[in-house]
């Protein structure tokens, strides 16, 4: 009940602090919440609250998104369905989707969504922010077109004062299969209770689970990349820099469908496989699509 009662909650300190301890470390307990249903309902109580102040999840001090970016190396890898060699140079990429409350603090920036800048070279965007499907501050946020996620790059990237982007289809995919043309980011095969997905679709039911939403970010730690990187699979589709029919367009300019990887809460097992390719128009937005940001060598 607390986690719908932030109102009489948020006055007391002492009590918010007692919760944040006692709640924090359980998101990613797998020995004493090992079902998921449970470590989302947790990491729904904590960000109403405003108390998931982990690392990557939220601001920081200057009230920007606090992205925490892991390491990806230089070098080939297995990619796509038939596991052709590709190379990647070594790039950074965002442990989490951007959440709710990144985004949100490019909504509410006065040189944010607003500004005419970050939308320059995209070819006719909608430019008012839809709703979200889940208003949760440690929640990936959905609902945001491939347009929306190209300004906040830009935007992030003036802020910060290094080139902040999408990553490319085979930059993603590098980073959710390691080198080793892996099936999922954890490995081969599909493992009950390691990505938010539904397990109980008709199609392909392999699991009891089904949360039904997006879940705050990072609850599921054994589906971790090689890297360590988290929610590759399941949670939500991420946007991708390049056009779905030809990879090699990565222009801001155009009308083509993007390219989209990871599967979301709403599909199934098939879909959350690394390999799998989605695509959409630059426009669309819908309440299982969101996206995670990048920094590495700029693209020519």
């Amino acid at each position: 009940c607390l986690e719908t009662s932030g109102s009489p909650v948020t006055d007391r300190p002492a009590l918010l602090r007692e919760l944040h301890d006692a709640w924090l470390p359980r998101l990613a307990d797998l020995a004493s919440d090992p079902a998921p249903q449970a470590r989302a309902a947790i990491g729904r109580a904590l960000g109403r609250l405003g108390l998931d102040d982990r690392k990557g999840v939220g601001l920081g001090p200057d009230r920007l998104p606090d992205i925490d970016w892991v390491e990806i190396p230089a070098g080939d890898f297995l990619y796509g369905e038939d596991k052709q060699r590709c190379h990647t140079d070594g790039f950074r990429i965002a442990r989490y989707p951007v959440t709710y409350a990144q985004f949100q603090a490019f909504l509410d920036a006065p040189d944010g969504y607003a500004d005419d800048r970050w939308w320059q070279g995209l070819t006719s965007p909608e430019r008012q922010p839809a709703a979200p499907g889940w208003a949760i501050a440690n929640h990936p946020r959905e609902t945001v077109s491939w347009h929306e996620a190209m300004a906040f790059c830009a935007w992030l990237s003036h802020r910060l004062g290094f080139a902040v982007r999408l990553p490319t289809e085979a930059e993603w995919e590098r980073a959710a299969r390691g080198t080793d043309g892996r099936e999922f980011p954890w490995g081969d095969g599909y493992q009950v209770g390691y990505a938010n997905i539904n397990e109980t679709s008709e199609y392909d039911k392999v699991g009891p689970n089904y949360l039904q939403q997006t879940s705050a970010v990072g609850i599921y730690p054994q589906g971790a990349s090689p890297e360590g990187v988290l929610d590759l699979a399941g949670n939500v589709w991420e946007w991708c820099l390049n056009e779905y029919e030809q990879p090699e367009r990565i222009q801001p300019g155009g009308t083509g469908a993007r390219a989209l990887r990871g599967g979301s809460w709403l599909n199934y097992r098939l879909s959350a496989r690394a390999a799998i390719r989605l695509d959409f128009l630059p426009g669309y937005r819908s309440d299982y699509v969101g996206f995670r940001v990048l920094c590495g060598p700029p693209i020519h």
